[in-house]
Formats: structure tokens, C-alpha cells, sequence
């Protein structure tokens, strides 16, 4: 048995990929191995697995041929494809074939090598040769090492500033030498490296989340600090955080200060570098939140007329009005309202070119400093929340209708234009908006009315509800059959019905809607339009009838169902003494409508053929 180590070295990969390799490396392991590698190493620079215990030869493998009653036609084509004499073949389930004799690990090995680099799929990938190869960057070099064996390559690399090549006497030396040669290689060492060098500086923060980047973008952890001029803290505080973050991968200290990782270097050299990098990007925020503010965020309104939304979808100004619209129809105030007017005033400010991220923030800053309310000010910043599938929710009332009204407005304008999502592309976050809004009517308990929604909207919209509500399904989807006005009320009705699953008014419900849909749902185009009392012959049938207008299935959900089920037992009475398909057509057309009111009554509580019983 023997330790083997691969390595593919690279330049340098985007945080990204690193964590694709990460995730991919092991399968096309085994694929190739059969084994699962005991360590994956993955680096800015190298992609590395390593195996201990690994077979020095290859198993044998059994290679599988024609079925055998095709022997006489197929046999000796096959044979002569494999190099093999026809009489070297043997039958083994039905098939021919022959056993193929396992051979030296080491002489499979490149090939190997080559099936595991073919098989990454990155998201973004790039050829740079006449090899065929797709890979995330160029690839510098490969190293494969079988103990003290070189299979392939000649020697790996350390530090790129620091360290040339890198003899590798036996596989089990990568990791300790590469440390000698200031590469750290383990990914959640360099983690770990990272947060302590970050908690002995102190009051670190990283509400961007870039320390899963930070990991991959350093081969050699030195956590270093810095400082900026102080006169920059007259920005609002998210844009000197974004400037730290978004653009630099920098961590906040509070006040002027801010940590960084470094990938090797003189530190001081290192840190005046950053610093300056840091106050230029401050520098020209600066220059253009100055210019915004003395514009004015009325002003930066009057010209979203001429900023396209999106193509076909009109102007800013376009989409304002139909903010504003929506906000009446969700029963906004005037602080909503306002809001919709102002909300994207911003999208023609040159802060917002400049740090995109910050749309709808930096708006709401220059509401402020206009004076405007916070009430105003707090909805034009939480417009776009919740931001992600478990971002945080608007925390005003006026957030929370401002922000629903623009995820109305996406998606309809977005459908509309014929830009529905489809498989793994949608360009407008679309079901984002979507699980958005669903989250805003079950969390944030806002009324989203149904009909604000054209069908195809609504359709889409709910299909994502259907994964937010914890309770199966299938309740879900009868829900969504129901008369319920809103999204919120369609989770509240699915909770219920589940709550309600084993009690006898549910089981009585669920008895009448199905006998009622089983046959009559068969024969809608039999039915009369509406139920003719004079045509009701047997007290069976006149006693459902009578039944069903006394039920009362709107309002509070247990008391309909209480309500509903009454009819289980006229339903029985009914089936037991009534001939559904009479032979006289009009009587029968009139006893298809009454089975189908009995349907429909008790369907304002939702669709009951969804759920299995």
C-alpha cells in the first residue's frame, strides 16, 4: 500500500472556483480511484488531494460485450476491437466479455490525472492552449507523486513571492514542506489562522461575510492593521464599510481603523499600501456624496425619466408610478407613499454608480439629511429587503409595503415582458422577489391580496410559498385552491388544515368534497349552470340542498370546517337513496349541479383531492 499525492497547480483562482475544486475534488477522486482522498487541499494556487493506503495496481475489471445470443454476429468485431482472440471471451450474466488484468497504479496514473482535470465544471471556466482543456485559470503545473515515486511532473511550488520550486521527496512530505516554504495549505487552518490574528487586533466585524473569500485569496496568513484620515467619517458609515468590503475585502474595526489580510511582504510596506488604496476609494465617495447631497434628493428624483428600468419596461419615473400604485392597493400611509415617490431617487446619484450594493441606503441618507421623517427615510432603505432566501425583513410597516410593492411591480412587469425564469437562469432575481414577497405576507404579516397579481404571476408566486409554510405540501397546494384573498391567508389555511388533519369535522369535510368530486368533477359539462329547487324529487336530495345553504365555510377556518362537515351525513343519505345519473336529463343535470355546489361550497377551504388520506 502506498500514499499518493495530486496536484494541480494553477494561477491564481477566484475565491469562487476554490470552493467548486473543494467540493468536486473528491468525487472525481474516487471516480478515478475508487477511493475517497484522505485530505483535499485547496489554495489560491494549487488544487492538491492526498491518499493513504492506495493500491499499487489496479483492480481487474470485468469488460462487457454483446448479449450472448448475438454471439455469431458480434463476437469477433468485439473481440478484435479489444485486441483479444474470440475464444478469450466468456459469458457471465446473459453477456460476453473478458476480464481485463488490473495493471501498475503508476502507469494509469496520468491518464487519471487527465480524466480528473477534464471533469471540473467551474462556472466560469477558460481554454488557454491547444489542449482542450477547460479549467477556471491556466494550469502552471500538475505533480503526482506515489510515495517516493514521480509519476508526473517534476517538483511542486511554494510561496509565489518568496519560494521557486519544490522538491517533494515522498508524498507524505507535501503538507510539512510546503509549510516550510510559507504556504499554509489547508484551507480551515488558514480560517483559523485568520479569525485569531483577527480577535488579537480586536472589535473585528465582517457584515459582508468576506472571510469565506478572504480564505482562498492567501497562501500565507498575516493579519494585518491599518488606519484612514479621519475627516472620511463624515460619510454615512455603509460606505465606508462597502469601500472596505466589497471593494477590498477588508475587515471593520470601528471608528478609522480596518484589518486585512496579507499574502506575504514587508508589513509596513504592506499596510501604507492598503491605507492608500483605502483613501482613495474614500477619497472619491466622498467627492461624489458631496455632490449628490448638494443636488438634493428631489432633484436626483426629477431625473429618473431618463434612466431606463429595464428595457421595455419604461423609466424609473414609469416605475415610481406604479409604486405608488401598488402602495394604495397594499393599504400604505403617506409615509409610504412619500417613500414610493423618493424610493428610487438614488439610481441617478453618482454614489450609487459608484457602490451599487448600496442602492435604496444611500437614498434613504439623503432623505434624511432633506429632512425628511424616518418613517419616510427607514422604507426608502428597507425597499429591497429581504434581500436573500433568510435575509433580514423590513422592520417598519412602511418598509415592509414599499418593499412588497416593488416585488409586485418586478414580477409583473418582468412576466410581462415574457422574462420568466427558466432552469437555472433568471437575470432579474426573480424567485428571489418572489420567496421575498411570500416571506413578507407569512412573516412580516402584510396582506398581500391575490388579485394584485396577474395568474401567471400568482402561479409562480405561490409555487415558492409552497416551500416557506412547514407543513407537507400537499396542504399547501389545497390552500391554494382556496377562496383565500391573500398569501398570508393561504399558510394560515394550510397550517390549519394540517392542524386539523385527524379531527372529525376535517374527516367529515374531506368525506363530502371527495364523494362530491369523484363524480360530479367527471361531469361538469353534464351539469346544469345552476340548481333548479322544483327539480329536487327525493328527501335526500332536498335535505343536501337544505343542508348546504345553511353552511357557512368563510371566516374563521375550524368553525367552516364544523360547518362543512354537517354535510358528511346528507352526503351518505344522498348516495344511499339517490340515483345521481337518472335517466330523465334534466333531473340528472340538476343532481350533477347540486354535488358540484357541494364541491365548490366546501372548496373555499381548499382543494381536498391534494391531500393524501
Amino acid at each position: 500500500m502506498a500514499t499518493l499525492l495530486l496536484e494541480i497547480g494553477c494561477e491564481e483562482l477566484p475565491a469562487g472556483a476554490c470552493r467548486e475544486a473543494e467540493a468536486q475534488l473528491p468525487m472525481l477522486v474516487e471516480r478515478e480511484l475508487g477511493a475517497r482522498p484522505d485530505r483535499v487541499l485547496i489554495g489560491p494556487r494549487r488544487i492538491a488531494a492526498l491518499l493513504s493506503d492506495v493500491a499499487e495496481r489496479t483492480p481487474d475489471e470485468w469488460v462487457k460485450g454483446p448479449p450472448e445470443k448475438l454471439a455469431e454476429k458480434a463476437a469477433a468485431g468485439f473481440a478484435k476491437r479489444h485486441g483479444i482472440e474470440p475464444e478469450a471471451l466468456v459469458v457471465r450474466e446473459g453477456f460476453l466479455g473478458f476480464e481485463r488484468p488490473g495493471r501498475a497504479l503508476a502507469e494509469a496514473l496520468p491518464e487519471k490525472l487527465d480524466a480528473i482535470v477534464r471533469g471540473f465544471a467551474f462556472s466560469k471556466s477558460m481554454r488557454w492552449d491547444d489542449s482542450g482543456v477547460r479549467f477556471s485559470r491556466p494550469i502552471r503545473w500538475t505533480l503526482v507523486k506515489l510515495d517516493a515515486e514521480t509519476v508526473v511532473g517534476e517538483s511542486s511550488f511554494g510561496h509565489r513571492f518568496s519560494g521557486g520550486a519544490l522538491d517533494i521527496p515522498s508524498a507524505s512530505d507535501y503538507e510539512k514542506l510546503l509549510r516550510s516554504a510559507k504556504v499554509e495549505p489547508d484551507a480551515e487552518e488558514r480560517r483559523r489562522q485568520i479569525v485569531s490574528g483577527l480577535d488579537a487586533i480586536g472589535k473585528w466585524s465582517d457584515p459582508a461575510g468576506v472571510l469565506e473569500e478572504v480564505v482562498y485569496l492567501v497562501e500565507s496568513v498575516n493579519v494585518l492593521d491599518g488606519r484612514f484620515d479621519e475627516r472620511f467619517l463624515q460619510l454615512p458609515e455603509r460606505v465606508v464599510v462597502t469601500a472596505m468590503q466589497s471593494h477590498q475585502r477588508y475587515f471593520p474595526l470601528g471608528g478609522n481603523g480596518f484589518a486585512f489580510v496579507a499574502n506575504g511582504g514587508d508589513p509596513d510596506t504592506v499596510r501604507a499600501g492598503n491605507e492608500n488604496v483605502l483613501e482613495g476609494r474614500l477619497d472619491d465617495a466622498s467627492f461624489t456624496f458631496e455632490r449628490d447631497v448638494a443636488q438634493g434628493i428631489e432633484r436626483l428624483a426629477e431625473r429618473l425619466g431618463a434612466i431606463t428600468f429595464f428595457a421595455g419596461a419604461g423609466s424609473f419615473t414609469d416605475k415610481t408610478e406604479r409604486l405608488r400604485g401598488l402602495v394604495e392597493k397594499l393599504g400604505g400611509g403617506e409615509a409610504s407613499l412619500e417613500a414610493a415617490r423618493l424610493a428610487k431617487a438614488d439610481q441617478a446619484s453618482e454614489l450609487v454608480r459608484e457602490f451599487p450594493d448600496l442602492e435604496g441606503h444611500i437614498g434613504a441618507e439623503y432623505a434624511r439629511l432633506a429632512g425628511y421623517p424616518e418613517a419616510v427615510s427607514a422604507a426608502i432603505d428597507e425597499q429591497y429587503l429581504p434581500d436573500s432566501a433568510g435575509g433580514p425583513l423590513p422592520q417598519t410597516e412602511s418598509g415592509k409595503v414599499l418593499a412588497a410593492a416593488d416585488k409586485l411591480d418586478t414580477l409583473s412587469v418582468s412576466f410581462g415582458l415574457g422574462h420568466r425564469p427558466t432552469g437555472s437562469r433568471d437575470p432579474y432575481g426573480l424567485r428571489r422577489a418572489a420567496i421575498g414577497l411570500c416571506r413578507l405576507a407569512v412573516e412580516g404579516r402584510l396582506t398581500v391580496p391575490r388579485e394584485l397579481m396577474p395568474d401567471e404571476v400568482r402561479e409562480f408566486v405561490e409555487e415558492r410559498l409552497e416551500g416557506l409554510v412547514d407543513v407537507p405540501v400537499e396542504y399547501v397546494r389545497a390552500a391554494r385552491a382556496s377562496a383565500a384573498p391573500d398569501l398570508g391567508a393561504i399558510a394560515r389555511l394550510a397550517q390549519t388544515l394540517y392542524e386539523e388533519r385527524e379531527t372529525p369535522s376535517f374527516e367529515g369535510v374531506y368525506t363530502a368534497y371527495e364523494r362530491a368530486n369523484r363524480l360530479a368533477g367527471r361531469a361538469v359539462d353534464e351539469a346544469a349552470a345552476q340548481l333548479d329547487r322544483s327539480l329536487l324529487r327525493e328527501d335526500a336530495e332536498r335535505a343536501l340542498a337544505e343542508g348546504l345553504a345553511a353552511v357557512s365555510v368563510d371566516g374563521d377556518v375550524r368553525k367552516g370546517l364544523e360547518s362543512g362537515a354537517k354535510l358528511a351525513p346528507l352526503m351518505e343519505r344522498f348516495f344511499d337513496e339517490v340515483l345521481v345519473m337518472d335517466e330523465d336529463p334534466a333531473v340528472r343535470a340538476n343532481r350533477l349541479r347540486l354535488l358540484l355546489d357541494v364541491r365548490d361550497t366546501l372548496g373555499r377551504l381548499g382543494d381536498f383531492s391534494q391531500i393524501p388520506r
